[in-house]
């Protein structure tokens, strides 16, 4: 995993804790691959 994708995650699961919905937040990046989505929604699933 790059250095920006784990970056990205840690934004995620800020955001998500937030209270926003996963969905919502990874429509704000549309340019990730399915791979690299995948790999996010792992990683904010993890505790």
């Amino acid at each position: 995993m790059t250095l920006a994708l784990k970056l990205l995650c840690r934004v995620v699961k800020r955001r998500v804790r937030a209270g926003e919905g996963l969905e919502t937040v990874l429509a704000d990046y549309p340019k990730l691959t399915e791979t690299e989505r995948q790999a996010v929604v792992e990683m904010v699933m993890e505790k």
